[in-house]
């Protein structure tokens, strides 16, 4: 079965083919002009319509890990895992990922997890000016108001009442 990429490809060969200008098969596919043209030449350089292979080192984990990650992010709640707040650390992900998965990444990797995962840090404050009094006791009794650490939460997990 052919991707959405491969049958433009084809699509671009057909009409150049059929001798059309990299101008006209712009304008029927809606696609760039150079990109046309550098799969019209690609195409007679190498015969070939699909991607090179991409250098790199390979990520250590699977799709299927790291979807079990950002579920684990997004719906257990950290003290599961030994946290004593309600959100995530870096060291309690990277705790996470040592125990499930056995593999081992850095402080900064982590940072990362949490981005592409879509979670988001809080740094804690010691005064908002916009604040309500019961709201900023009910965040204390959760979250320590000198707190040194940093804390990632979904999201969802926000609340702005």
């Amino acid at each position: 079965m052919k991707t959405s990429k491969e049958k433009e490809r084809e699509l671009i060969i057909r009409l150049h083919d059929q001798e059309r200008s990299t101008r006209e098969i712009e304008k029927i596919l809606g696609i760039s002009k150079s990109k046309a043209a550098f799969w019209i030449k690609r195409y007679k350089e190498t015969k070939s319509l699909k991607d090179k292979p991409r250098s790199g080192k390979p990520p250590q984990l699977t799709k299927e890990e790291f979807q079990v990650v950002n579920d684990a992010l997004h719906g257990c709640p950290p003290s599961r895992y030994g946290g004593e707040s309600m959100g995530w650390t870096t060291k309690m992900l990277l705790q996470f990922i040592k125990d499930k998965f056995g593999v081992k990444f850095g402080v900064r990797y982590a940072e990362k997890i949490m981005h592409k995962c879509g979670i988001r840090l809080i740094t804690p404050r010691s005064n908002h000016i916009r604040a309500s009094e019961g709201v900023q006791n009910a965040y204390r009794s959760d979250f320590k108001k000198n707190s040194r650490k940093n804390i990632w939460i979904a999201p969802s997990l926000i609340s702005t009442k």
